[in-house]
């Protein structure tokens, strides 16, 4: 649990006393915020530590949220919220911290790397799991998708929505789960982001020690709750406005139907190449290499729906590759009865989706209405039939 520290600022002096200690500090602060006598991390020093001694003694300012005289409101003609609550303790490390905004809270924040998938940060113990996940969100957004891990819709069995987000940068992925928009969702990780390369200092995080990682990642708690403690202070509120897709289609690319993990239904219908998927060896038969696509990309799509709803409790409902300024692909999925999941790969407008779905939805009740018993045949009937609908709709695009 983090003390927070008695700060008594005055004209002539201005002294920090420990709280664990008694111990009197006064400017210039140490800049890891840890009081020189006890070495106890001393919370509220992080607002006031000097980054640039040579510009006196200015407290820090977080630019992104700084009032300035021309406001979301003035500028746009929209009403900005703005909401003054007396804050309540917390610690980095408790499941759920409100944001006391309407009903937003984290659950968790965390850092992994890329390549050697080396957890660097997690605030928690219980939502560990997600910095695994992320790392293979990553791998199959970067190669079988082409773009960058953005953010995951969960739903639980008690149709509870929650966010992860996602912000890779250096080689590093950041992620912040919880219920929140996706802007301060993106302000979060871009914090993160800025106070770890600091701590990093340019070095290469994969071929640091144990010993070295830890001590980061004991620094790195501090920042990590000032973040935290700067979002429920935010006076001005970003406008909820979202930001509209580029396209008014969703092209779908694949579609696959599953029952306990095992793919019943798979379907590619891309045939301009939108998917990087690559299979071992030479086909002299086209069919054959198809065949081998659709296999491949079966195994990855329900290994990744197996992995999250073994860990979470939740499926993923969508996952979103970005492929640049409001351009994404997703990776969906939808529940149905007797353990039923419908998936699909595709691009566009995600607003589309329910639309694809409620196609697809007269054909799958009949094939879906018993739990599956080992039987294909009335699934590959069902595939022949949405391969012909989906093939009389002009770029297999959705308006």
């Amino acid at each position: 649990m983090v003390l927070f520290t008695k700060l008594d600022f005055t004209a002539k002096k201005d002294v920090v006393t420990c709280q664990y200690c008694g111990y009197k500090i006064i400017r210039p602060y140490p800049k890891d915020q840890l009081c020189p006598n006890c070495g106890k991390f001393l919370a509220d020093l992080y607002a006031y530590k000097d980054m640039n001694e040579d510009k006196g003694s200015e407290p820090k300012i977080i630019k992104e949220f700084d009032t300035r005289t021309t406001t979301p409101s003035r500028k746009f003609g929209l009403k900005v919220r703005v909401k003054e609550k007396n804050e309540e303790p917390f610690s980095i490390s408790d499941c759920l911290i409100p944001l006391q905004q309407d009903n937003e809270y984290i659950r968790f924040l965390g850092i992994t790397t890329k390549e050697g998938r080396n957890n660097l940060f997690f605030s928690n113990i219980k939502f560990k799991y997600l910095l695994e996940l992320a790392n293979n969100l990553d791998y199959i957004a970067t190669s079988i998708l082409e773009g960058e891990l953005d953010k995951m819709l969960l739903i639980s069995d008690k149709n509870v929505k929650e966010k992860c987000q996602f912000y890779v940068k250096d080689d590093l992925i950041y992620v912040v789960f919880g219920n929140f928009p996706d802007k301060k969702g993106k302000w979060i990780l871009e914090q993160m982001a800025k106070y770890y390369s600091e701590l990093v200092d340019k070095k290469k995080v994969d071929g640091l020690t144990e010993v070295e990682r830890y001590d980061i990642e004991r620094k790195f708690i501090g920042p990590a709750t000032f973040i935290i403690k700067e979002y429920k202070r935010l006076q001005e509120v970003f406008t909820e406005k979202e930001i509209p897709y580029l396209e008014d289609w969703m092209r779908i690319d694949y579609l696959g139907l599953s029952s306990m993990s095992i793919g019943v239904i798979s379907l590619l219908l891309d045939e301009d190449n939108n998917l990087n998927v690559e299979v071992p060896g030479e086909y002299e038969n086209e069919l054959e290499e198809i065949e081998m696509k659709e296999s491949l990309l079966t195994a990855k799509i329900e290994a990744i729906a197996a992995n999250t709803l073994g860990n979470t409790g939740s499926y993923p409902r969508w996952i979103a590759v970005k492929l640049g300024f409001q351009r994404y692909r997703f990776l969906t999925f939808k529940k149905y009865q007797n353990d039923y999941f419908l998936s699909s790969l595709s691009e566009g407008n995600l607003q589309k989706l329910d639309k694809v779905e409620s196609k697809v939805e007269p054909y799958l009740y009949h094939a879906i209405d018993k739990p599956f018993s080992g039987n294909l045949r009335p699934f590959n009937k069902l595939k022949t039939t949405l391969k012909d609908i989906f093939n009389k709709i002009p770029d297999h695009k959705i308006n």
